[in-house]
Order: C-alpha cells, then structure tokens, then sequence
C-alpha cells in the first residue's frame, strides 16, 4: 500500500486536529506562561527545547500508544492476520505503525520549532538531543500499544492507554524512588544556560521503554513452529527484563538530577595573571572586567593581603546548577552579574579573604572582611551588602556595628600595623571565645 494510502486512511489522520489542538494548547497554556530565563541571560536552545518538551513528552506517547493500539485493533477486525501471507507480519504492523508515529514525531518537531521562533534563537546540534530522545521512546510506545491491541480490543485498549500512559508519564515527576523518573522517558529536569544531558542520562529512558517494546514484539510475535514460539516467547520476556533491570541499575543511586554536563557554549578570556573569561555571548564588557578585577588585585596585594598568583577568573553563568568551585589558581563566580551590578570589586574581595573556619566570630570576621573591602575601595558596596543580610540575625546590627568601631579603631594604626592586624584579627574570629565573649 502507498504511504499517502496508508495516510488516508489511518486513525492518524482523523486524529490530528485533536492532537494538534492539544499540542498548541499545552504550548500555549503551560510552557509560554512557565518558561523563564535569568536576567540577562543569553538565548540557549537547549533550555528552549527541554523547557517546551516537558509539557509534550506525556501528551506524544499517549498518542503514539493509544492509536497504535486502535490501528492493531481495526486489522485483527478486518481478518488481516487469518488471510494467506503475502507479506511478513512485521512489514504489515509497520505499515499500520508508520502513520502513528508520523504523528508523533510531528508534533514533538512542530512543539520545538515554535518554541525556538518564539524565543529567537536558533537551533543547535546538542538541542536536537531531547527530541531525538523524545521520538525514540514514542517510536517504543507505538510498539507496545500495537501489541497491546493483538490481544485487547480497541475500544479498551486505545482509550486506556491513553490515559494510562499519560498519567503514568506525567506523574513520573512525582515519583519515589527516583529511579522512576529517570526511565519514564520524560527528562526530568529543564536545562539550565550551557548544561547538556550525558549519554547515561538518555540511555536509561530508551532502554526501559524500548526493551519492553522489543520484548513484547518478540513474544507476540507469531513464528511456525511450536519451538520457535517457545524461543520467541523466552527471548522476549529475556529482552524486556534485561533492559529493565539494566536501566534500574543505572538510575538506582540518582538523585532528582540525572548526570549533567555544563559548559557547552564558546568562551572568550582577555589578559593574562589573570585571565578573565566569560561566555562568549556575555563579554562585551569583558575588557573593562579585566581592569576592574586586575585593579582591584593591586590594591588588595598593597594593603599586605596575601592573594594567589591566579590564572584566570572566571564567569559561571554557563557552570549550570553545581558551579564549579574556585581554586587558588582559578576563580568561578557571577563575574557578568556582578559587573552589571557595579560589584565586582566586592566579589573580588570575598574570594580573596577567605575565613579560616566554617563558623567563625561574627563580628571579628566582619572587621576583617570591611577592612579588605576599604583597601580595596569597596568600603560602601560591604556595608550596603552586610545591611541588608543583617535583617536575618537578632543581634546583626550590633555586630556590624561594632565590626565597624574595631575597624575604626584599627585606623588609627600605621598602615604596616593595620595589616598584621588584619591577619590578627582573622586568627582571632576563629579561635574559641574567651571570657568575655572574644
């Protein structure tokens, strides 16, 4: 049969209005009033694709099952499979088969294109990912929904699995143990700026679904010969156990992230002792960063406060959700934001005094802390800074009050006298308290 026959007259055609109407409600309804990006942040594909697929994923496989049980259906009502074969029963299911995913693959295509012409931006060979995930297991459900339609009939097995699978999908979320939720094959989490899904983190997904889809096609399917059903039947619940099994143990120790990889857009660094880098879509600035971050170095190494011969300071917006952790030779912060937010010869300040304990002294730390920030010209962006987290505390005004009189205090001092008491006064917030309270 032609293709554009098998279209005509598949449930597939009379059944697009309704999905598509679906389709452009979820996208209207859920992911236009959903889809948030931070401020400033440049468009990133794979956060537009993941963002649009999470209200889509449950929808297209519901599809894909139910109608592919319906078109199972109406052949085992029409006799196909009792007339004499002139065809392989696989090429039959897959002419039937073909339409529905058809279906399938254009609606996750259509959810996605609108999605990137809203936002303008352009599509990427790493956003292609989701949707490619997203086809392979709609691809798997119209397997088993054809296979569930050989032996239940269509007016219970299509409606059923539509909201069996649309259910069982959507509510994947929500599910404990976790593992759950990284099989279901509905990417459990949106893509942050410059993060990307590993291989381990699709796998699981078409392993579960597709080995059941394997499986049951296996175990349903009818060869000559009493052994050769024995060996389909055996081989097929092998396959489906195995690809079960294999995907719970992948996914047993996760916890609601699947396995990440950030940092996937190009960078630019300018200068050298250090080098500051940042995203390449965020580093019109990146000149004037460099002066500030580099002027501000100078004045902390002047007033005696030890820093680190660094390489390279680092902007983290692409870094994802776990940021990658400073080290003495390399800094990662919000080096953009904080540029933006006139701050960055605070952010500087703080990565270079680090405080010698997890719990110190509070109000010996922040004499410290102001101390550099004045060296280093930032004097007023600390206090506005430490007023307002301040709120939090009871007694946070008076500490910040009396951090403010020590400093003072130490003004007087010469300026080789304050730095050794600046290093004093670090020692100190972290040694135990003595009688009075110091």
């Amino acid at each position: 049969m032609k293709i554009s026959t098998r279209l005509r007259v598949s449930s597939a055609l009379w059944a697009f209005p309704l999905v598509a109407g679906i389709a452009v409600l979820y996208f209207f309804q859920s992911y236009i009033p959903e889809f948030r990006t931070y401020e400033g942040q440049p468009g990133y594909a794979p956060t537009v694709v993941s963002s649009v697929l999470a209200s889509s994923y449950a929808m297209v496989y519901a599809v894909a099952s139910s109608l592919a049980a319906w078109e199972s259906g109406r052949l085992r009502r029409d006799g196909v499979w009792a007339l004499a074969p002139a065809r392989r029963r696989f090429r039959v299911a897959a002419d039937a088969v073909l339409p529905v995913v058809l279906l399938a693959w254009l609606v996750i295509a259509a959810v996605v294109a609108m999605a990137l012409v809203r936002e303008g931006v352009a599509p990427s060979l790493p956003s292609l990912t989701l949707p490619a995930l997203a086809m392979s297991v709609a691809l798997a459900h119209a397997v088993i929904g054809f296979v569930v339609g050989l032996a239940v009939p269509r007016l219970i097995a299509a409606p059923l699995l539509a909201v069996g699978v649309f259910y069982v999908v959507a509510a994947s979320w929500s599910y404990e143990p976790f593992w759950l939720r990284h099989v279901s094959g509905q990417f459990p989490v949106d893509l942050m700026y410059g993060e990307l899904p590993t291989l381990d983190a699709l796998l699981p997904h078409i392993l579960f679904t597709g080995s059941l889809a394997a499986g049951l096609a296996l175990l349903c399917a009818p060869p000559p010969g009493t052994r050769q059903r024995i060996v389909g039947a055996v081989l097929g619940c092998a396959i489906a156990m195995a690809g079960t099994l294999t995907a719970q143990r992948m996914t047993a120790d996760w916890d609601f992230n699947p396995p990440l990889t950030a940092g996937h857009v190009p960078v630019r660094c300018t200068g050298s002792a250090p080098a500051v880098c940042a995203p390449e879509a965020l580093s019109g600035d990146l000149e004037v960063i460099h002066r500030q971050v580099t002027s501000t170095l100078s004045r902390l190494r002047a007033a005696g406060i030890e820093v680190p011969d660094l390489e390279s300071v680092n902007d983290s917006s692409a870094s994802g959700r776990h940021e990658s952790a400073s080290t003495e030779r390399a800094w990662w912060f919000s080096l953009v934001s904080s540029h933006r937010s006139g701050t960055t010869p605070l952010a500087v300040v703080t990565h270079a005094v680090e405080i010698p304990c997890d719990e110190p002294d509070p109000v010996l730390s922040r004499a410290a802390l102001l101390w550099a920030a004045m060296a280093a010209g930032a004097e007023d962006l600390y206090l506005s800074w430490q007023r307002e987290e301040m709120r939090q505390y009871t007694e946070g005004q008076d500490w910040l009050a009396a951090a403010e009189d020590r400093v003072a205090e130490a003004g007087r001092l010469s300026p080789s006298e304050q730095t050794d008491w600046f290093h004093a006064e670090l020692r100190r917030a972290c040694e135990p308290a003595t009688a009075d309270g110091r």
